[in-house]
């Protein structure tokens, strides 16, 4: 684990929340994965194409993003990236209050990042 490969991931995951936030598609095509399997703290499983395509379509949009409590491993070409998320967001057309840990699983392949995996979960209180 090299500290080069942990300020690169972190680096990466705000690039990915500030895409989110703003609705950037293409920085979004090129951080996540062909292969994403992205699982919403609903239990959701969506792929790269869906995930992307429920932001276009207006169906789900993130208003505000905070994150904290980064942890982030890397093992050869495999990034874990733990965090607490809390967030207001439109999902189905609803407004939530997200107050989540989650895991972003990334990939590094010929050289570059790229989330592969998510999983989300609600904090218990």
């Amino acid at each position: 684990m090299s500290d080069k490969d942990i300020a690169e991931l972190r680096d990466l995951e705000a690039r990915r929340y500030a895409a989110m936030q703003a609705g950037d598609f293409d920085v979004l095509e090129d951080l996540l994965h062909d292969e994403l399997a992205y699982m919403h703290s609903t239990g959701e499983l969506e792929s790269k194409e869906s995930y992307i395509g429920g932001m276009r379509a207006g169906t789900s949009a993130y208003k505000t993003v905070n994150y904290d409590d980064q942890t982030i491993r890397v093992h050869g070409d495999l990034g874990m990236v733990f965090h607490h998320l809390v967030a207001d967001v439109t999902f189905e057309g609803g407004e939530r209050h997200l107050d989540n840990r989650l895991l972003a699983v990334w990939s590094r392949d010929g050289g570059k990042w790229r989330m592969i995996g998510l999983q989300s979960g609600p904090v218990v209180k």
